[in-house]
C-alpha cells in the first residue's frame, strides 16, 4: 500500500470527527456573534440615553470574548488530542489493526507520514474554515452596527492582531505564517515520537509514559539552554539562524526516533 492509498484511508476515517469538530466550532461563535451583537446593541442604546454617546464597537472586542476564545482553545485541543488518537487507536483490540498495517508490503515509515499528512491537512483545513467564518463574522458585525447606526472603530487586520492566538494563526506576512506553520509540525512530530516510544516500551514497563516523556524533553531543552546561555552574545540575524537550525534539528531528531521506534522496537 503506497502513500496515497495510506493518505485517503486515513483522511476517510477522520473525516466524520472533522467535520463535527467544525460544526460546533460555527456553531458555538455563530451563536456567540448574535447574542454579542444584542448586548453591545443593549449596552449602546442604555449610554445613548445617558447621554454618553461616545462608546464604539470594535470587533476586537468580540473576538476577545471568552466564548469565542473557548471554541479556538476546544478546537486547538481537540487537534492535539486527535494527534494522539490518530496511533493509539490502531492499537486498540491487542492491537490487531497495527500489526495489519506493520506487516503490509510497504515502507514502515509510510505509516508515519501519512498520519503527519493527514494532521497537517487537518490543521491547515480548520485555518481555512476558519478565515472564512472571521470574514463572515466581520460583515455580519459591520452591516449590523451600521444599520443601527451605532459607531465602530479598527479594522478586520487590526482585530486579528490585537487578538494573540488568532495573530499567530494568521500573521501579517507569508514567511511568519510559514514559520508558525513549522512550529506547529514540529508539536505533532513531538507528539508522534512520544507515541511511538511509549508504544515500543509499554510491554517492558508501566513507566514508559514517563520513559518517553523524559526524553523527549531532553530533546527539547538542550537547545532552549543553549540559548539561554548564547543569548546575550547573539545578534539579530545570528538569533533568527540558532532558532532555524534548531527548528530543522528537532524536526530531524524526531522523525529519526520515529523512525527508529517505528521499525525496530515498535510492540503490538
Amino acid at each position: 500500500m503506497n502513500l496515497l492509498k495510506l493518505l485517503s484511508w486515513e483522511v476517510e476515517r477522520v473525516t466524520k470527527p472533522f467535520l463535527i469538530l467544525v460544526a460546533g466550532l460555527l456553531v458555538v461563535q455563530f451563536g456567540y456573534l448574535g447574542y454579542f451583537l444584542w448586548d453591545e446593541t443593549q449596552l449602546y442604546e442604555q449610554l445613548r440615553r445617558a447621554g454618553d454617546a461616545d462608546y464604539q464597537m470594535s470587533f476586537a472586542n468580540y473576538l476577545g470574548g471568552t466564548a469565542y476564545l473557548l471554541s479556538l482553545g476546544i478546537a486547538v485541543a481537540a487537534m492535539l488530542l486527535y494527534s494522539v488518537w490518530i496511533w493509539y487507536r490502531d492499537f486498540q483490540g491487542r492491537g490487531t489493526f497495527m500489526l495489519r498495517l506493520l506487516t503490509m508490503p510497504q515502507k514502515r515509515m509510510v505509516i508515519f507520514f501519512a498520519k503527519l499528512a493527514t494532521i497537517l491537512m487537518m490543521t491547515l483545513g480548520l485555518f481555512a474554515i476558519e478565515w472564512i467564518a472571521l470574514k463572515l463574522q466581520y460583515i455580519a458585525f459591520t452591516s449590523w452596527f451600521d444599520g443601527k447606526m451605532i459607531p465602530m472603530n479598527g479594522s478586520f487586520e487590526q482585530a486579528l492582531s490585537s487578538n494573540g492566538i488568532l495573530g499567530m494563526m494568521y500573521p501579517d506576512s507569508i514567511v511568519n505564517f510559514v514559520i508558525h506553520q513549522l512550529f506547529i509540525y514540529i508539536v505533532v512530530l513531538f507528539i508522534f515520537a512520544f507515541v511511538l516510544i511509549e508504544r515500543s516500551f509499554w510491554q517492558r514497563t508501566i513507566w514508559s509514559p514517563v520513559l518517553s516523556l523524559s526524553i523527549l524533553v531532553v530533546i527539547l531543552t538542550i537547545p532552549i539552554l543553549g540559548y539561554a546561555f548564547l543569548s546575550n552574545r547573539l545578534i539579530y540575524d545570528e538569533t533568527i539562524m540558532y532558532v532555524g537550525v534548531v527548528l530543522i534539528v528537532w524536526a530531524g531528531v524526531t522523525i529519526w526516533l520515529g523512525r527508529r521506534f517505528l521499525q525496530t522496537k515498535l510492540n503490538v
